[in-house]
């Protein structure tokens, strides 16, 4: 019954008066990469809790339950977005089409009362053919649903390790489709001198030839043009004498625009890099080994920029996070020379949900790929992290995710992300991944002594020889004054992490070491973390605290961080 009212129920919305007057969206992206013709859409939204309710004014990116740390909010419910502007006045468009950089985590969208698409999953970019839009004023309805389900991932049913924001969590673009609609283009580098660059586009429409610009340091310069027919397949290249490489030290960065047929623009910035190992498995970049400090990260803030600044100041040049960043921070990434370990959220499932959710998950991969492969910063991808009761259904499911990943790019990293523990053993069958994203917290958990930290690290080398070793969790609350004897307490925090810090820069075929984390943030409902007096449902693992103020703990950091010296 709900399934057969809810069109006349649009319908009658529609028909309500504006809660504001149509505006005109400028052409304002909010990140450099991709198509000309995105047209931001940042002003005139509104927003409701029912379809029949009073639509109040917000702002996009908009979490609805952001204040509503509850288990009720946690679990999220169904919000209704509205947004009324005029098609803006251009020549040469073939069609227009909506463009959602993330909404958590259904969301059914109309146009003009018309219903023109749904899509699930956060974090990643989905887009809708703008079917119905018109000259002058239209209107924009989206319904989302922020409740989890099984077929989820991370799925309902298991512990998320962050909170489950529902709304419209990142910007919304109306982009203007050209006759000649290039997609997906992948840039490959080849260092050497000279170096070459390469690319491959997916393409829509047809005819005529693409002009390829590549500009770069030292005032380099070059254009080539090729068939637009030939770009999903050879492709074009040219050669770069004398490349500048990137490096955290020096992030270099070239730049492509490719100008399609009947005018449209795709710009891709990229670096000439070349991550790699050596025989007993150290990690490399350009051929030089690795020592790359820095902080996880978890999205809560309204500006991405505000991430990069903060990991800026503690002087890091490594970042990760549970799911793929806004393209506005990998961005600002491959500027800063900040390296990022990148992971699709599947989250302490188990071995029988990776089979279950095998084709969501290798979706989201390859999405992920697709969408970030031509960052300079992205070195690896890792595909799923802390799985338990794994066996022989994670086995298979690592031999499928390698095949996916290798073809879509094979110059990066196929990591996993996985607990360590004094004398604990790790599958034989992790010998097919390039790197280990070692999560542990010797000393803070349990009561192992945090002298077992090097014993752990050099037993899981000893397991899994010429696998690349990086740590990429580890971490103690501090949500008080108190000796540095009390768990929880800010000296406690800053004591244990000099001690880790300590023996991470005394293990040379250690790749990275990445501190959990760098701000507070809100876990789930009842969240302790392992501290005799916790604050749910916030984790207070932080250098920052949920304010943005300093911990002693990131003076900690921030000193081994200076000490630490990074490939150049």
């Amino acid at each position: 019954m709900v399934r057969r009212l809810l069109p006349i129920a649009i319908a009658a919305l529609l028909a309500l008066p504006a809660v504001a007057s149509a505006y005109t969206p400028r052409e304002h992206p909010l990140y450099q990469d991709g198509p000309s013709g995105r047209y931001l859409l940042d002003h005139g939204w509104s927003s409701s809790a029912s379809q029949s309710g009073r639509f109040r004014p917000v702002s996009i990116p908009n979490a609805f339950n952001a204040r509503d740390h509850t288990t009720k909010g946690n679990r999220s419910r169904v919000q209704w977005y509205r947004e009324r502007f005029t098609l803006p006045r251009t020549s040469g468009a073939a069609g227009w089409r909506l463009r959602f950089e993330s909404v958590n985590v259904r969301a059914d969208v109309w146009l003009n009362g018309r219903k023109i698409g749904s899509h699930v999953g956060a974090y990643l970019p989905f887009e809708l053919p703008a079917t119905g839009i018109r000259r002058g004023s239209n209107e924009l309805l989206v319904r989302v649903d922020g409740r989890k389900e099984r077929g989820d991932i991370p799925p309902a049913g298991r512990s998320q390790g962050w909170w489950n924001y529902g709304g419209i969590l990142r910007e919304v673009y109306l982009r203007k489709v050209y006759r000649v609609d290039l997609g997906d283009p992948q840039v490959t580098t080849t260092i050497g001198d000279p170096a070459r660059v390469a690319v491959k586009a997916q393409v829509r429409g047809s005819g005529g030839n693409a002009r390829l610009d590549v500009s770069g340091p030292n005032g380099f310069g070059k254009t080539v043009t090729v068939p637009v027919a030939e770009l999903p397949t050879t492709g074009a290249s040219l050669e770069v004498p004398s490349p500048q490489l990137w490096s955290p030290s020096s992030p270099a960065l070239y730049t492509m625009k490719i100008t399609a047929p009947r005018g449209q623009v795709t710009t891709i910035h990229f670096g000439f890099r070349q991550w790699g190992k050596a025989p007993d498995g150290t990690p490399l970049l350009n051929g030089q080994p690795l020592r790359l400090r820095g902080a996880s990260f978890h999205e809560d803030l309204l500006q991405p920029s505000t991430v990069a600044d903060e990991l800026h100041a503690l002087g890091a040049n490594f970042t990760r996070q549970h799911y793929p960043p806004s393209p506005e921070l990998l961005e600002a990434f491959d500027r800063m020379g900040i390296v990022m370990w990148e992971q699709i959220p599947v989250w302490r499932l188990r071995g029988s949900d990776l089979t279950r959710l095998n084709r969501v998950i290798l979706g989201r991969l390859r999405q992920t790929i697709l969408r970030d492969r031509n960052h300079a910063s992205v070195m690896a991808w890792s595909v799923e992290n802390e799985v338990v009761r794994p066996g022989s259904q994670e086995s298979a499911f690592l031999t499928r995710a390698r095949g996916a990943t290798k073809r879509l790019d094979p110059t990066r990293y196929f990591a996993v992300d996985q607990t360590v523990t004094p004398g604990g053993k790790l599958p034989a069958y992790y010998d097919k991944l390039d790197a280990l994203g070692i999560s542990e917290y010797v000393g803070w958990y349990g009561n192992d002594p945090i002298s077992d930290v090097r014993p752990a690290l050099d037993a899981t080398r000893a397991q899994l020889p010429g696998v690349a070793l990086f740590v990429t969790e580890f971490g103690a609350e501090a949500n008080r004054p108190g000796p540095a004897s009390v768990k929880g307490t800010y000296a406690f925090q800053a004591q244990w992490l000099d001690q880790q810090l300590s023996a991470m820069d005394a293990t040379p075929y250690l790749g990275g070491a990445i501190v959990w984390l760098l701000r507070d943030y809100a876990v789930r409902p009842g969240w302790s973390g392992g501290n005799p007096r916790p604050s749910p449902p916030f984790s207070k693992k932080g250098l920052l605290n949920l304010q943005g103020k300093p911990k002693p703990a990131w003076s900690v950091a921030k000193t081994h961080f200076g000490l630490r010296s990074s490939s150049g």
